[in-house]
């Protein structure tokens, strides 16, 4: 029983010797800050603090890999973290927790068609 213990102290001890933090660690305020979300036939990625969202695309030259392809520019109040929210709801939809504004995914009208967020009028 000692033996066991013992070895199981030295891997624990070996494992967290290996773990190396090469940035500073996240402050609170930054911790959750992106979203991931799988909704139909889309990735989004969402900045939870600026409501910038990105759709997982094909690679323009690569045809294994994939890219995240930024929504059309929405410029957005920043906040803290979690001020911006991805639902399914009948369709995806933005939400800004403090305002109470909401957007639906909409394609932009320019001939590249990027996806956008549309606002629901109030």
């Amino acid at each position: 029983m000692r033996t066991l213990l013992t070895l199981a102290i030295l891997v624990s001890t070996a494992a967290a010797a290996q773990i190396t933090i090469v940035n500073d660690a996240p402050s609170p305020a930054e911790v959750g800050r992106y979203q991931v979300v799988k909704a139909n036939e889309l990735t989004l990625k969402l900045d939870t603090q600026t409501g910038v969202t990105w759709s997982l695309c094909p690679h323009p030259k690569k045809t294994t890999r994939s890219t995240w392809c930024k929504f059309s520019a929405n410029v957005l109040p920043a906040g803290p973290s979690g001020r911006y929210k991805l639902a399914e709801a009948f369709q995806i939809t933005l939400l800004d927790t403090v305002s109470g504004r909401t957007w639906l995914r909409c394609d932009d009208p320019t001939p590249e068609k990027k996806l956008s967020w549309c606002q629901v009028e109030d």
